[in-house]
């Protein structure tokens, strides 16, 4: 069974934010036992990490929305290369002498095109599989609980 690059995100991430099975942070108060006086230290090294993790964590989404921010103008800029490519290939098109010089420019302008549409295909895939799963996972972990 293939998972979606979603869901595998979602797999990859979900033990980040949950307490692994059997650990009590808030143990109740009349439980004892051996692993009664190690609890507050495993609550308080987890709260640690976490107050650790979770602004490292911001920052690396703020740092993917900028990068995702520069690959849109990237994006903008090549579209207006790929425009000025088709207009050239059309201008040798249509003279003899340059019919040549047009289809190449024309199959250099179909690469860039494939080449454009697999970029914004990963763009998409990065803001939806990764920042907004990244997004929710630490808007869910900083709600009171």
């Amino acid at each position: 069974m293939s998972l979606s690059r979603s869901e595998e995100m979602h797999r990859l991430t979900e033990n980040v934010y949950k307490v692994k099975q059997g650990w009590h942070l808030d143990p109740p108060e009349s439980s004892g036992g051996p692993c009664q006086s190690r609890l507050p230290f495993l609550s308080s090294a987890f709260q640690t990490i976490m107050e650790q993790f979770n602004p490292s964590l911001r920052n690396f989404i703020a740092m993917g929305k900028n990068y995702e921010k520069a690959l849109a103008g990237v994006t903008y800029a090549a579209k207006g290369y790929f425009d000025a490519l088709v207009k050239m290939g059309e201008l040798a098109s249509e003279s003899q002498g340059s019919k040549e010089l047009g289809d190449v420019l024309f199959q250099m302008a179909e690469v860039h095109r494939q080449i454009q549409n697999q970029l914004e295909e990963m763009l998409k895939s990065f803001h939806n599989e990764l920042l907004t799963q990244l997004e929710q996972k630490v808007e869910l972990d900083s709600r009171p609980h």
